[in-house]
């Protein structure tokens, strides 16, 4: 049984909620023990504890930043139903997902422009 666009691209968001969610909980997590290292070598006066807690609160940036792409590309999943049923044929589909991709995965400032065969 063939499945539609929209079922699929659901499926795959729904599989990235997971890890997006479990980013967050990371993100949340690194800053609160973080923030109760900080507390406590404030209590205790211990510089070292100090530095361990603020290095601690500063991991939750790369959770952050992943949590941040996953919600990129949940977002461009959705963007790609549009194209998808417009096309009439497989070649057409192709060609539009062919663009979204380069125009939604293009960063100028860390990749080169993506280069299509020539037929």
């Amino acid at each position: 049984m063939l499945r539609t666009t929209t079922e699929i691209i659901n499926q795959a968001i729904s599989e990235n909620r997971t890890g997006e969610m479990l980013f967050h909980g990371f993100a949340v997590a690194f800053v609160l023990t973080g923030i109760a290292v900080i507390v406590w070598s404030l209590i205790e006066k211990s510089p070292l504890a100090l530095a361990v807690g603020a290095a601690e609160s500063s991991l939750f940036w790369p959770a952050i930043n992943v949590t941040r792409r996953t919600r990129r590309e949940n977002v461009i999943l959705r963007m790609l139903e549009v194209p998808l049923s417009k096309a009439r044929t497989a070649d057409e589909a192709a060609r539009m997902l062919a663009e979204v991709f380069a125009q939604s995965y293009r960063d100028a400032s860390t990749r080169a422009p993506i280069q299509t065969a020539k037929e």
